[in-house]
């Protein structure tokens, strides 16, 4: 069983501290921001200004990160850790089902796509990273919805445009409340035939690096209908897995 080692906790509590700061701290400061005696405080202290992490000035004998750990930080993420999610997340739930999958995360009133991986079958439904949808007639944006608390979600609701794009779409709040609470207690959220004519998407989200991010099956809805039961499943599995 895998245990917490304190000296690396407290190590990483020493940038917590200076992040909420924003200041330079004194030996007795940081002790007592980390409830550590002053002992055992500049012993971690020292440890860091050898590992090159931490600096002291000469005279006032102040404390302050250097540059080092944001410098390592930029080499080993050199692109957004939601890019790199998402790839490996869509790749997975692609080949498990076949079908397109999608993320996506609000921005404003309308759901952002971020990314897309299309379906190797000749009949499928891509959409471009960038591409500005609905909240209230797809599966992405019922999934934040589930996703938001509810005071939150109450009022997103509230200021939804209810843009009717196909006979199927949802035009009542009221409605719409409904299935996002049903949603909720299944799990996954369905937009059938809403967003578009002959296509159906099964959704499910939660926070990735602090954002509400949402993750889609889309293709047909005669080929999802048919596999709705297996689709649900392996998203369920996703949710598990990814959040």
């Amino acid at each position: 069983m895998p245990q917490i080692v304190p000296a690396a906790q407290r190590a990483l509590q020493v940038f917590e501290v200076f992040a909420r700061e924003r200041r330079p701290l004194t030996n007795s400061d940081l002790a007592q921001a980390l409830d550590l005696a002053g002992s055992s405080c500049s012993d971690l202290v020292y440890t860091l200004i050898e590992a090159g992490y931490l600096l002291r000035t000469p005279k006032g004998r102040l404390l302050y990160p250097t540059s080092r750990l944001g410098e390592l930080v930029q080499r080993f993420v050199p692109t957004d850790p939601l890019q790199m999610f998402a790839a490996e997340a869509l790749e997975l739930l692609s080949k498990r089902s076949g079908e397109t999958s999608m993320c996506g995360y609000l921005v404003g009133n309308k759901i952002k796509i971020f990314s897309c991986q299309e379906s190797p079958r000749a009949l499928r439904y891509v959409l471009l990273p960038g591409t500005e949808l609905d909240v209230h007639s797809t599966a992405l944006g019922k999934a934040i919805l589930g996703a938001l608390a509810p005071a939150e979600r109450d009022t997103l609701i509230d200021l939804l445009p209810m843009t009717q794009a196909t006979p199927h779409s949802i035009q009542d709040r009221g409605q719409l409340r409904k299935e996002i609470e049903e949603g909720i207690k299944k799990g996954t959220f369905t937009a059938r035939d809403e967003g578009g004519e002959g296509v159906t998407a099964i959704g499910i989200a939660g926070k990735i690096n602090g954002r509400v991010t949402a993750l889609s099956l889309v293709g047909p809805t005669s080929r999802m209908e048919k596999s709705m039961d297996q689709y649900v499943g392996i998203l369920l599995q996703a949710r598990g897995e990814f959040f």
